[in-house]
């Protein structure tokens, strides 16, 4: 009896410990497979929900970013950042993982042959692993602002191969 008299008492406390959040943003995304070979930034836009407990917060979302080539211009990630707990100047740092649509491989200079091509698109998987800094986070009561955020990754399948650099423009949240 006395267990759920604890738990009763404690479980409020930690439901209002931690803070669910919604936000969209403007993001732009440059791919590049080597120094001759740089896609101009595609322009896109970002929703994602966070879970914050303490000075870790976990969540995930999408982002459109339509242009160019790939089998559907859309990205699906989960990150956990490391953030303070406390303050109006709240940057945030960690790692995301994410299955992209965007191309991976980028045409290179020169023509190859049908069945190279064929093999570099087999060989290329859509997952990507990168580092999320976002260290211009303001929190204001319920609000987040957040601008120029940068994001560095590579494909998990081959690392190297392929380097993915993102630019978070501007987001906008709201802590529910």
């Amino acid at each position: 009896m006395r267990s759920w008299l604890l738990l009763a008492a404690l479980l409020p406390h930690a439901a209002l410990a931690s803070e669910h959040g919604l936000s969209l943003g403007a993001t732009a995304v440059i791919l590049t497979n080597g120094a001759n070979n740089v896609l101009s930034p595609r322009l896109g836009l970002e929703a994602a929900y966070t879970y914050g407990r303490d000075a870790w917060r976990l969540g995930g979302g999408v982002r459109w970013v339509p242009g160019g080539g790939g089998s559907l211009p859309a990205e699906v990630y989960a990150r956990v950042l490391l953030t303070p707990p406390s303050g109006t100047w709240r940057p945030a740092v960690g790692p995301e993982v994410g299955l992209s649509g965007l191309p991976i491989n980028l045409p290179t200079r020169g023509d190859l042959p049908n069945e190279l091509k064929d093999e570099r698109a087999r060989r290329s998987m859509p997952f990507y692993i990168a580092v999320h800094a976002q260290p211009l986070r303001f929190v204001f009561r319920s609000f987040t602002v957040s601008a120029l955020e940068l994001q560095w990754g590579t494909p998990i399948h081959q690392p190297g191969s392929a380097l993915r650099l993102q630019l978070g423009l501007l987001h906008l949240g709201v802590a529910l």
